[in-house]
């Protein structure tokens, strides 16, 4: 079922390939990208608007973005080791990068996780960030000083 994007909640709705979809929370990640079934942190208001008539059965996402670096493991004189995060190594993303991945409601947990069933990569396309989406994650203190993309990809094409 896909309703029209006109229907969706005010402050959650967006467009992924077409179809009207709803952003219900937000996961952090460092130093790659989150493992399948990671918690996702939901908006306020989130699952009341995922719970209304007509919105029922619309696709449901997470923001997530994800701090880059490599693990760097050195062997110190004595044996002991010890373990850095670089940033900026040839053959990594840099910076922070966000995008939209599909979730799924664990109804035992009463909370949204990434899906489970699939591995994900980018599709091809953007959706927009809504402005109450970028807010909510600004107010748990993440963005930084670039803050929040008002555009990003979706990360949902199966592998």
């Amino acid at each position: 079922m896909t309703a029209s994007i006109t229907a969706l909640p005010t402050g959650f709705a967006a467009e992924v390939d077409g179809a009207a979809a709803l952003v219900v929370g937000y996961l952090h990640a460092f130093p790659r990208h989150p493992q399948r079934g990671a918690l996702v942190q939901p908006f306020g208001g989130a699952q009341t608007s995922v719970s209304e008539a007509g919105v029922i059965g619309v696709p449901l996402y997470a923001l997530v973005s994800v701090d880059w670096a490599t693990e760097v493991t050195t062997i110190e004189s004595g044996g002991c080791t010890r373990t850095v995060f670089a940033t900026g190594r040839l053959g990594t993303p840099q910076g922070t990068t966000s995008y939209l991945h599909p979730v799924t409601r664990r109804a035992d947990l009463g909370l949204y996780v990434l899906d489970t069933e699939a591995r994900y990569a980018a599709s091809g396309r953007d959706a927009e960030v809504s402005t109450r989406v970028r807010a909510a994650v600004r107010s748990w203190g993440f963005g930084g000083a670039e803050g929040v993309p008002s555009r990003v990809p979706v990360h949902n094409a199966a592998l």
